[in-house]
């Protein structure tokens, strides 16, 4: 013979924290695309033109010179 049991109560959940850890990790995965972005940027600069090219560049950017 089989028996269920029903047992009646509540879960209660913090939206606010739910909402705050999504939150953490769309921020954390975008943070990494970002980063992801960068270096390859970097990378394309340091193939197309090479390293002393690019510190000219740099230089010539914070300086205006």
């Amino acid at each position: 013979m089989k028996s269920s049991t029903t047992i009646n109560g509540k879960t209660t959940v913090d939206v606010t924290e739910e909402v705050m850890s999504f939150s953490l990790k769309v921020g954390a995965v975008l943070s990494a695309l970002v980063g992801i972005w960068g270096f390859t940027c970097l990378f394309a600069g340091l193939t197309n033109f090479g390293p002393i090219e690019m510190l000219k560049g740099y230089f010539t950017a914070i300086t205006g010179f």
